[in-house]
C-alpha cells in the first residue's frame, strides 16, 4: 500500500487498488461493510471509510488506518492487521 498512495489519492481510489490486490493474491476481503479502514477522528460517528464511493482525498485527513480483515478462500480463518499512517511532506508514514 505505501508504494501506490499519495496526499492525493482518494479513499475511493485505495479501496479500488488494493481490493484488486487483494483478490489478485488469492484473498478475499472479510470486511461486512468491504471497507479497508478508516479516518482516525474523536468521534467514531465521525469516521470516514476508505470506501467506494469516497471521494475525499487521503491527504485531507491527519490520520488514516489501513486494516484489511482477509482470508484464503475456503479457509474458516481469517487476517486483520491494523497500522495507523500519516502524511510528512507528501510522503506516507506509519505511526
Amino acid at each position: 500500500m505505501k508504494e501506490i498512495v499519495s496526499p492525493h489519492m482518494t479513499f475511493e481510489d485505495l479501496y479500488f487498488r488494493m481490493n484488486e490486490y487483494i483478490k489478485a493474491e488469492g484473498y478475499i476481503n472479510l470486511d461486512f461493510m468491504g471497507n479497508l479502514g478508516h479516518s482516525i477522528v474523536r468521534r467514531k460517528d465521525d469516521r470516514i471509510y476508505i470506501e467506494k464511493g469516497n471521494n475525499t482525498k487521503l491527504g485531507d485527513v491527519s490520520y488514516f488506518t489501513f486494516e484489511p480483515h482477509i482470508s484464503v478462500r475456503g479457509s474458516k480463518y481469517g487476517y486483520k492487521r491494523e497500522d495507523i499512517y500519516y502524511f510528512d511532506n507528501d510522503i506516507i508514514r506509519k505511526l
